[in-house]
């Protein structure tokens, strides 16, 4: 469609230059030089083309297996997430390896890939902001979306989403600069704050603010535009996101240690990964990727001893193996088109949940983040996986 209306653009433009006389007296003119148009003609020629590019593209609606066909089919998996998101997803260029795609996000793509081709380069990356993410998946231009998204009704309900097991479990709070002298958000009455358009953070605020009888200032951000940046040149007191993203946020001030977070936490953001309803047999394999990290990391099994495991005594860790399963199946991965050791190619390229953690975000990393409820459920953690076999 979008193809469709270029063309017709095209022939337009084609057919001003005929009747101008501009191709006939052999004017040497490229496709976007409109040095012989009026203004208005720019104009107007200029405008068809914006239009035309944010025409929504037609709504892919997946059944069982077609993802997962088109996936093989490629060759590759197709990943939407930030660029600019220290610690979860951060797209940097080294002398070394070139431009590179490293974080807590981008690691769980990565798992995925390695479960469907053995190979964890196998994919791809497209850049997403607050409104594009879910456009993306909308009309299939990504095939899993891995950007700090939030898991809420409507957005499961209304938008045809489907979403996978919570990687992070966070919530929302406030950043600040130090120089106000303040200690919580509710001594912020009548402060400017910035949130983004496009997430919960808008509805989040107002209810916290309702809530505690606070009167603020709101300030809208584009989607287009990156809170933490209209909050660094000033407009606003404090704005409001993931407290994940406020630490990342932070790393990229001028000075770090003249701005706070403050304590209160005033939602439940259950990040994690996001497909389109629809393709229950993509959906599977993306789950259960995302399983076998919680698994591996309660089994003890980890990107460095996960050799040492081959031919184990323990039934439960032969089938996460790959060894064992049933007389219907050879293994497990067989009900999914996976190969007998999807599983093991996961841990041992990418990590267990904790290897990514703490490489990541942990508390080593600059980001520096205490894993808190995002540990194993036998350490007092949200993290639990239904059981392999």
């Amino acid at each position: 469609m979008i193809m469709v209306g270029k063309v017709f653009i095209a022939l337009i433009w084609s057919f001003w230059l005929i009747s101008s006389g501009s191709i006939a007296n052999g004017a040497k003119i490229t496709p976007h030089d409109h040095s012989k148009m009026s203004m208005e003609e720019r104009r107007a020629v200029q405008k068809a083309w914006k239009e035309e590019e944010e025409k929504p593209k037609p709504e892919y609606i997946p059944t069982y297996s077609t993802t997962y066909d088109r996936v093989i089919k490629r060759g590759y998996v197709i990943c939407g997430t930030n660029d600019e998101f220290p610690g979860f997803s951060q797209e940097k260029y080294t002398n070394e390896d070139g431009v590179k795609w490293t974080g807590f996000d981008v690691d769980m793509c990565r798992a995925v890939a390695a479960a469907v081709f053995g190979d964890a380069d196998a994919i791809e990356f497209e850049i997403v902001n607050g409104k594009t993410r879910f456009e993306f998946l909308r009309d299939g231009s990504i095939d899993v979306l891995s950007a700090a998204t939030t898991y809420t009704y409507t957005r499961n309900v209304l938008k045809k989403l489907e979403f996978m097991p919570t990687t992070y479990y966070d919530g929302q709070g406030f950043i600040v600069r130090k120089t106000l002298g303040v200690s919580s958000a509710k001594q912020m009455q009548g402060a400017r704050i910035c949130f983004s358009g496009s997430g919960t953070a808008a509805k989040n605020i107002a209810d916290f603010m309702k809530l505690h009888g606070i009167t603020y200032i709101p300030v809208s951000v584009k989607p287009t535009e990156k809170t933490k940046n209209v909050y660094k040149r000033g407009d606003c007191d404090m704005y409001g996101t993931d407290r994940s993203g406020l630490a990342s946020n932070r790393l990229s001030f001028d000075d770090p240690t003249r701005h706070m977070i403050l304590p209160e936490i005033i939602s439940k953001e259950p990040l994690g990964p996001v497909v389109k309803y629809g393709d229950q047999k993509w959906s599977d394999i993306v789950r259960w990727t995302i399983y076998v990290l919680f698994i591996a990391e309660e089994m003890g099994i980890n990107s460095h001893n996960i050799d040492h495991f081959i031919d184990n005594i323990d039934p439960n860790i032969q089938r996460f193996m790959g060894e064992k399963n049933g007389k219907d199946h050879p293994h497990l991965g067989s009900k999914l088109g996976l190969e007998a050791s999807w599983s093991y190619n996961v841990i041992k390229l990418i990590g267990n949940y904790k290897e990514i953690y703490e490489r990541n975000v942990g508390k080593d990393t600059p980001i520096g983040l205490a894993r808190g409820l995002n540990k194993l459920y036998i350490h007092g953690g949200l993290l639990y996986a239904p059981p392999l076999k």
